[in-house]
């Protein structure tokens, strides 16, 4: 009996040996249990730009891994640089749905081999119903802008600018792009020509400001094909780092040339809303008009008596059109349609809100809202501005409409040729 209380003691004592052991290698050893390995990276943005199916996801394969692209509509682009594991990764782009037989086909079957440290653009493109989806994978460090300046540089992904507001003799033109800053007519050399198909052009560098880029067939400046404003993001300060944009210099921006949508397609088919121009008989002659190379575009007028007594409101007397302001901005972007003189429609970029004023009778005092005297009338016309190449007649005619596009990385219209935006390299940050 003794022996075996003996046994039992040296065998729990000889536990806990073990026990305080292994207690004190861990104590002596924490970063084999807390560390790990640092997985090299490479750094890489997304876009899916193929115009005939629905969602697509877009990832890595053979490992787990949180870069891709997912639930992701035509055009849909992750706009800002993520890291990939560095290595040779296997990348499919598959259907998206909740369907597991739907979910396991795939479109693009691709091998890459990403390079630590470097970065890279996957641009997924071509057509999926004819079984010609591609990836145009663009490795590249971007340029540091010299002060004061952004960079640019343009993929074109549009096979053809089929779906542009004018008919173009040659749809498969190549493009050249303007950067324009300001207001003014694309003209001259422009700053990025002749680019191909799933070409990529050399980085530009340009001064900030708030910067549209006109796309034309290439030795051309009129018609524009397409025309967006870059985003213009934000300045940094002391407290808060800066938002990539046109403004902020050091910006890097890649801009994607990219085709409508396939009619009938599951790709999406929207675009903004039409705004309806003043179709008042008695104001037919400023609905749509020109003084030399400038149109003024009325939207609507309202008459207003002013009573100015704190008991009687003002009095809205008559309406025309919409009677409403135009609701654009200087600097945006107008698709202008139906107008029988071509020359009206088309990309335009607006000059000025051009809102006016009449009082009757006319005082010094007026202001931007209202007359100075009591039941004095008060008419104000909601107009707007831009300026055309060629001499159309005046006032135009048709039923014309137009539709605003403001600085954005979305190219919201799916059935004509659009520019998206995307960020390389952000500009550098202000803040500790």
């Amino acid at each position: 009996m003794t022996d075996n209380l003996h046994s039992f003691e040296r065998t729990m004592n000889s536990l806990r040996l073990m026990v305080v052991c292994a207690l004190a290698v861990a104590a002596c050893h924490p970063d084999a249990v807390t560390n790990s390995p640092v997985v090299p990276t490479a750094v890489i943005t997304w876009i899916n730009v193929v115009p005939d199916t629905g969602q697509l996801d877009v990832h890595a394969v053979d490992i787990a891994s949180n870069a891709g692209l997912y639930t992701a509509n035509f055009r849909d682009a992750l706009a800002f640089p993520q890291a990939i594991e560095a290595g040779t990764r296997q990348i499919k782009a598959f259907i998206h749905s909740t369907n597991p037989a739907i979910t396991s086909q795939f479109i693009l079957d691709t091998t890459y081999a990403f390079v630590a440290n470097e970065q890279y653009g996957f641009y997924l493109s071509g057509f999926a119903r004819a079984g010609a989806a591609a990836a145009l994978i663009v490795p590249g460090a971007p340029p540091t802008p010299p002060a004061g300046q952004i960079a640019v540089r343009v993929v074109n992904l549009a096979p053809s600018f089929a779906g542009s507001i004018r008919t173009l003799a040659d749809t498969t033109a190549h493009p050249d792009a303007f950067l324009i800053k300001g207001n003014g007519l694309a003209g001259g050399t422009p700053q990025i020509a002749n680019v191909a198909y799933r070409a990529v052009s050399p980085y530009v560098f340009v001064d900030t400001g708030r910067i549209r880029m006109v796309v034309a067939a290439t030795g051309t400046t009129d018609p524009a094909i397409a025309q967006g404003v870059f985003p213009l993001g934000a300045l940094g300060t002391g407290t808060t780092n800066p938002t990539a944009g046109s403004l902020v210099p050091g910006t890097v921006f890649t801009a994607i040339i990219v085709p409508r949508s396939v009619p009938l397609s599951a790709a999406p088919q929207s675009r903004p809303s039409s705004k309806a121009t003043d179709t008042t008989v008695a104001e037919a002659a400023r609905r749509i008009s020109r003084s030399n190379d400038t149109v003024t575009v009325q939207s609507g007028s309202v008459t207003i008596l002013t009573n100015r007594s704190p008991t009687k409101p003002d009095s809205t007397l008559r309406t025309t059109g919409t009677a409403a302001g135009a609701g654009v901005a200087a600097g945006d972007i107008v698709l202008v349609s139906g107008t029988a003189q071509p020359e009206y429609t088309g990309w335009q970029v607006v000059i000025a809100v051009a809102d006016t004023l009449i009082c009757n009778p006319t005082n010094v005092a007026d202001t931007p809202t209202k007359c100075a005297a009591t039941n004095d009338t008060a008419t104000t016309r909601f107009r707007f501005r831009y300026r055309i190449v060629g001499t159309p007649a005046s006032p135009g005619t048709g039923t014309t409409v137009y539709r605003i596009y403001a600085p954005s990385f979305v190219a919201a219209d799916f059935v004509t040729p659009q520019i998206v935006f995307i960020v390389d390299k952000r500009p550098p940050n202000t803040a500790p």
